[in-house]
């Protein structure tokens, strides 16, 4: 007789999301190697297909091959395409197209979808970090899809962001993006009902408590081969090499190690930065700041830009904090913040005609504001981004702005 979890078994899909490092791929593996359940590699496709291209494909002619030519475009970094790392051909993906009434959502179902008939198993899961950025758009898609965030303590997961993906050699950089990942997932899985989220040290200290809630939550039995892993090599592909440890042995042994590992000026800064997701979250040594200042805006760049700045102001205990969870998608929108913010980083954008028309666009801001008597607030020790140009916006705002320093 089938247990009372098996025969009512749920078919929805499963999210797995969270900030780089943090054990997503060792959850997708394990979650991968359910007898039911099949997980593939990360897809991305919320970003490399947007949503609103998805809408226009759906209303187009000859949409099906439309979409899989579509698919066929985004490439892993080996040249390869995203559905042959699935072993899929455009036969399962018109399959799937093709007999799915909103068409929309099969977009973004037709990969896994196909990947788990190939694997002979009832359900999907799908496991892209960067798709905490997308949750509210999964939820409109998939009502019933059950999201997972996974959560590592950022002084653990930074520096292996930094020894094996890259993105940024500046720990400072990288903790404040770490802060923005979390500030805006966190209200959405406050409120929805079919979101957790786990920490990685829970799980690596107790797997198969952990797995057990985990299945308890998206409606499965736990299996004890799912602490095997069997499933990783379907969640990796060869050039994600640092993914190379998903199948080895579960082990408590790394976690908090930057209380040993990390220089102990970057751990100050770290948890100041980070200091109400550490208390929220329960990890240690998070600290409250003695003073901060609200900037706008305020990612990566300001980080590595003042990196060596913000390190002495943290050993006094003095923080930047992000105005709000967001990042202005225009130079104008920069400027349209209340007056007692100060301006942060300048986002000028990466090819030079780019930023020499932003650059323009930022002083006329900064002009406009001092005639109408609403100068903008500037800290004298930082600089506005990286580069050139953005010191000489710096220069401007000095002139025409209201000076406002983080450190007396």
């Amino acid at each position: 007789m089938e247990s009372a979890v098996t025969a009512t078994a749920s078919t929805a899909p499963v999210f797995i999301v969270g900030p780089p490092r943090s054990g997503t791929s060792l959850l997708s593996a394990i979650i991968g190697s359910h007898s039911r359940i099949a997980c593939g590699p990360e897809t991305d496709l919320f970003r490399a297909l947007p949503i609103k291209r998805a809408r226009s494909l759906a209303q187009s002619n000859n949409r099906i091959a439309k979409t899989i030519e579509q698919l066929d475009e985004i490439r892993y970094p080996d040249g390869r395409s995203l559905a042959s790392h699935f072993g899929l051909s455009n036969k399962h993906l018109r399959k799937q197209l093709d007999t799915r009434t909103d068409f929309v959502k099969a977009v973004y179902a037709a990969i896994p979808e196909a990947f788990a008939e190939l694997q002979s198993k009832q359900r999907w899961a799908e496991k892209t970090p960067r798709h905490l950025f997308y949750v509210d758009t999964i939820r409109a898609l998939f009502p019933d899809a059950k999201i997972i965030r996974i959560i590592r303590d950022p002084r653990d997961s930074i520096p292996s962001v930094i020894k094996n993906i890259g993105l940024s050699t500046s720990y400072i950089a990288e903790f404040y993006r770490w802060m923005g990942v979390y500030m805006k997932s966190s209200k959405f899985f406050a409120q929805d009902a079919n979101s957790i989220t786990v920490r990685y040290e829970d799980l690596v200290t107790d797997p198969e408590k952990k797995v057990s809630e985990i299945c308890q939550f998206i409606g499965e039995e736990f299996e004890p081969q799912m602490l095997e892993r069997k499933g990783a090599e379907l969640v990796r592909v060869a050039s994600e090499t640092w993914k190379s440890d998903i199948d080895k042995k579960i082990s408590a042994d790394n976690i908090y190690g930057w209380k040993s590992k990390m220089d102990p000026d970057v751990a100050i800064a770290a948890s100041l930065i980070c200091s109400e997701a550490l208390s929220e979250l329960g990890y240690p040594n998070s600290r409250l700041p003695e003073r901060e200042l609200m900037v706008y805006p305020l990612g990566e760049n300001f980080g590595a830009a003042n990196e060596q700045h913000i390190l002495e102001c943290a050993k006094r205990g003095l923080r930047y904090r992000p105005y709000d969870d967001t990042y202005p998608e225009s130079i104008s929108e920069t400027f349209k913040v209340i007056p007692d913010v100060v301006l942060g980083d300048i986002p000028l954008g990466k090819k030079t005609s780019v930023r020499i028309l932003h650059a323009l666009s930022a002083s006329v801001q900064i002009v406009f504001r001092f005639l109408t008597a609403r100068p903008v607030r500037v800290d004298p020790d930082v600089d506005l981004g990286i580069g050139s140009l953005n010191r000489c916006i710096g220069k401007l705002a000095l002139l025409l702005g209201k000076q406002q320093r983080l450190a007396p």
